[in-house]
């Protein structure tokens, strides 16, 4: 177990944001795990697998199968941003950000609409101010990535990390499956031509809904 915020400070002789920055960092990384009314603790780093590093967006992969999207908006607005979102955007305490989530739905185009299987993804993205002009859209019908093209903005990087989470009880309902259903969890930060963190996203994926195949060259 490691010793406590304070404790942190006064052993390195740092301000409690910079601890709470660097301990979220590595929380996020896999090397600490923060337990409610316990502490926080060294674990074991999780393996990563070259061959997991890429794996196409919903859209892109949607498309390559001859399916139609359609997104509902459930959320969007401007908030401050909290200490996980400004530890994986890499900006200062204080800081404000604009936050999507949107329910994504994936039907055969010869269908009159989504299959009552329910929605495929859940889908939250954090983005910087310098994206202040996502504000004008409507994401209903449009990508965020011919937003971002349409004023000069260019995803250039993209990490991505998959994990498995347990659903909660209200996105459970949101997208119609049963309580305590498991779901991938694909997080991504995504840099622009200029190297700068612009978004931080998490995509929860039903287990039940779906399935990823990596094709490996040798």
């Amino acid at each position: 177990m490691l010793p406590t915020e304070l404790e942190l400070c006064k052993l390195f002789g740092i301000s409690r944001p910079t601890v709470r920055t660097a301990l979220a960092s590595l929380v996020n990384d896999g090397y600490l795990v923060r337990t409610k009314g316990k502490g926080t603790f060294v674990t074991a780093p999780q393996r990563i697998e070259e061959s997991t590093l890429f794996i196409e967006s919903f859209a892109e992969e949607s498309r390559k199968q001859g399916k139609t999207i359609k997104t509902e908006v459930l959320e969007f607005r401007i908030m401050h941003a909290d200490e996980k979102i400004r530890s994986n955007l890499q900006i200062p305490e204080g800081s404000t950000i604009i936050k999507l989530t949107r329910l994504r739905y994936s039907y055969d185009g010869s269908d009159d609409g989504p299959s009552d299987s329910g929605p495929v993804v859940l889908t939250t993205s954090y983005f910087t101010e310098k994206l202040s002009f996502l504000q004008e859209y409507d994401f209903s019908s449009i990508s965020v990535h011919q937003a971002m093209s349409e004023h000069g903005v260019m995803r250039k990087h993209i990490e991505k990390r998959i994990s498995v989470a347990r659903l909660d009880s209200r996105v459970c309902r949101l997208m119609s499956v049963e309580n305590d259903s498991l779901a991938l969890l694909v997080s991504s930060r995504t840099e622009d031509e200029n190297g700068e963190l612009i978004e931080y996203c998490e995509s929860l994926y039903p287990a039940s809904r779906n399935e990823f195949i990596l094709k490996i060259r040798l």
